[in-house]
């Protein structure tokens, strides 16, 4: 049995003023599917400054998505609100996430460092817990898994990004390399549709959703916000292999800007 994963990431409700527009369109398109992904995962960034009013925007776009869906968090996102609105729970440390279904299994995990007196980091960490805890649930089930996270673990080429990546990558790397089920590592952050290779792995990027971070060289805005919204479809074929497909959506606005 196949599985299509669609892959959402950065719609940074209350960034861009056109934000949540954005994200209407990358869930509308999902919904007119037929048929629709098995499961939408939302790799971070939900909202742009973690306020309570930007996740509850958020989770009225994303509930129209009634399917499996698992979301994490990113760097722009503030723990205690993201679980409290999102996740209907109280944060008692890194919100790391379970999605399984017969044939396959989703283990999210959480680099966002929070603030340090009042400041945002955006560079991404993960817990010797968290790893612990991959390590675990990789252990005790060899059906094919995605490891998901906000933060690309290596560069990318993009200079905005070489600074703001995940840290200490070679511990994941550890974990990911002692388990061959694991499929992908699935990631956002990067705003970009991009794949490269980690732990013998690939890991894939799923695009942005309110934006585009272009090559360095291209004519664009280092963020270019007047890009399409962009996301991916990861398809798990019956014989183990992945496929990748991006998808950039039609979007009013000057692409040109």
């Amino acid at each position: 049995m196949t599985t299509l994963i669609a892959h959402v990431s950065d719609t940074h409700f209350g960034g861009p003023p056109d934000a949540r527009a954005r994200a209407e369109a990358v869930v509308a398109h999902l919904l007119a599917l037929d048929p629709r992904p098995d499961v939408l995962l939302v790799t971070g960034d939900v909202a742009d400054h973690g306020l309570p009013d930007e996740y509850a925007e958020a989770r009225t776009v994303l509930d129209a998505w009634t399917g499996p869906k698992l979301v994490g968090t990113g760097n722009h996102d503030v723990r205690e609100e993201f679980a409290r609105r999102l996740l209907d729970r109280e944060a008692d440390g890194p919100l790391v996430q379970v999605l399984e279904s017969a044939d396959h299994r989703l283990l999210m995990l959480d680099s966002l460092v929070a603030a340090r007196d009042g400041e945002r980091i955006d560079h991404g960490e993960l817990t010797v817990d968290q790893l612990d805890w991959l390590d675990t649930q990789l252990s005790a089930d060899d059906r094919p898994t995605f490891a998901c996270l906000h933060h690309p673990p290596l560069d990318i080429g993009l200079g905005l990004m070489a600074p703001i990546l995940l840290r200490d990558p070679e511990r994941l790397g550890g974990v990911i390399a002692r388990h061959d089920h694991v499929v992908a590592t699935l990631v956002g952050h990067a705003h970009t549709q991009c794949a490269t290779t980690f732990a013998g792995r690939p890991v894939l990027i799923g695009g942005g959703s309110a934006s585009t971070v272009p090559l360095d060289a291209e004519p664009y805005p280092v963020i270019w916000e007047a890009g399409p919204p962009t996301l991916a479809f990861h398809l798990l074929h019956d014989d183990g292999r992945l496929t990748t497909h991006w998808r950039a959506l039609p979007f009013p606005g000057d692409a040109g800007a």
